[in-house]
């Protein structure tokens, strides 16, 4: 997206106005969207909207548990190898957003 935002703003733009009115259509709380959106990246080996989504699902008060179920729920229809790749970029991010947090509040 970095590069899309710096080479053809106008696209860039364009995109995020179009999510922004499939977000305000979704009747879901944002919750419950990020964690569908995280399912989607998945199937989609989709890693750094995974990385996006599940710092905005853990904002929006998802739990580690929800955002692996939200991956784990394509296991059936994807497979292993693909969901295991989710799987740990989600650890991932899931551990930086942790570390984050604790630090915010050694801060605060």
């Amino acid at each position: 997206m970095k590069n899309m935002m710096q080479e053809a703003p106008e696209v860039a733009q364009s995109f995020f106005d179009l999510a922004k009115s499939v977000k305000q259509y979704s009747p879901l709380d944002e919750k419950i969207n990020e964690l569908i959106i995280i399912g989607i990246f998945s199937a989609h080996r989709g890693l750094r909207g995974i990385n996006t989504h599940v710092e905005r699902a853990m904002a929006a008060g998802a739990t580690k548990e929800e955002v692996i179920a939200a991956i784990l729920l394509a296991l059936p229809i994807v497979g292993i190898t693909d969901v295991n790749m989710a799987l740990d970029q989600a650890m991932e991010t899931i551990a930086m957003t942790q570390k984050k947090e604790v630090a915010g509040a050694a801060a605060g």
